[in-house]
């Protein structure tokens, strides 16, 4: 595996997550916060992963109020002045992300933003909102999914500071350590990762998970795309199994292109792993090929950051196999160009 910005990137969540947690963990946000009815986290592609994150780790723990992740244009009419609004955006230019924070503002919701530069950058300058601004030092790619440790470690670092989770700076030092260990074993040559992508070369990956690691496995999917630069979908346990394995039937020539990669936890409730176990058989019985991913964790953020992980790697892998440039997003430009 030939070294690479890209790849630094990758190697460097470790360093991103514990800078951003630790340094969101400090804001100095207006204490009313605290007393918010519900939260929003507006954010589009990789800049929507912290609030993903955030609800697939701690939804079912710890969080006693709504959250939703917004990847739109448009606030939801019960939005006010009782709302959190949590607007990031990477480069602080995205259009969608800037709408966001506008119409927050008109309807008097409680705003913090998350951002490395641009027009939200300005704005927290401004004294206009609080917010925090990240030095991407340890994103030597410059690409925002690659800096992804940035706006997961900020926004679980600001949810800490406003006491809507319990996740202090030990507990984030626990899990970056967790993150450099298990990124350097699959930076190995013949790991995990590498054997995954070799598995997946020529295939259309359908990625089945369930519970916390949906999130991780929208993750992955989102890697796929934009690094290897190929298809692939993600399906969710419980939901595909009321639909999805009735319609794999035709087109026949399916079963000669679709690849089933299931992502397996311990943690998963008693009936969820029977489903992955009927799932798998019907599958199978159908003539689909798959690959069964077993993870080691022994919590839910460490199992989230395990997928990521397999992902964001098996997707550099495939691009150097396909000898594309990872780090490249050439028709998502193109479309920016022309808006």
């Amino acid at each position: 595996m030939p070294k690479s910005d890209y790849l630094k990137s990758i190697l460097s969540f470790h360093s991103q997550f514990k800078q951003s947690h630790k340094e969101a963990s400090n804001l100095n946000i207006i204490d009313d916060y605290s007393d918010s009815a519900d939260i929003i986290i507006a954010g589009m592609g990789g800049s929507s992963f912290g609030g993903r994150v955030l609800k697939a780790a701690f939804s079912e723990d710890e969080l006693t109020i709504p959250v939703s992740i917004l990847s739109d244009y448009n606030l939801p009419n019960y939005a006010d002045e009782k709302t959190l609004v949590i607007v990031t955006s990477y480069s602080g230019n995205t259009e969608e992300a800037i709408s966001i924070l506008h119409q927050s503002k008109s309807k008097g919701c409680k705003i913090v933003a998350i951002t490395s530069g641009g027009k939200l950058k300005n704005a927290i300058e401004s004294g206009g909102i609080p917010g925090y601004i990240f030095d991407t030092k340890d994103n030597p790619s410059g690409s925002p999914r690659t800096g992804i440790g940035y706006i997961i470690g900020s926004t679980l670092g600001i949810m800490s500071s406003l006491k809507f989770i319990d996740y202090n700076m030990a507990s984030a030092e626990k899990t970056a350590k967790f993150i450099q260990s298990f990124s350097s074993l699959l930076a190995k040559p013949n790991s995990l990762s590498n054997r995954i992508a070799q598995n997946l070369d020529g295939k259309i990956p359908v990625f089945i998970s369930a519970e916390h690691l949906t999130c991780a496995s929208y993750i992955s999917r989102n890697f796929l795309n934009e690094t290897a630069k190929m298809v692939g979908f993600t399906l969710e346990i419980p939901d595909m199994n009321h639909h999805s394995l009735d319609g794999l039937l035709f087109p026949s020539y399916l079963k000669f292109q679709l690849k089933f990669v299931y992502f397996i936890s311990s943690l998963y409730g008693e009936q969820i792993v029977k489903r992955f176990e009927i799932t798998s058989e019907i599958t199978k019985r159908q003539g689909f090929e798959d690959i069964t991913i077993k993870l080691g964790a022994k919590n839910k953020l460490d199992e989230i950051f395990e997928v990521i992980i397999i992902g964001s790697l098996m997707s550099y892998n495939l691009a150097i196999s396909k000898s594309v440039d990872p780090s490249t997003n050439e028709m998502v430009d193109f479309l920016k160009s022309k808006l």
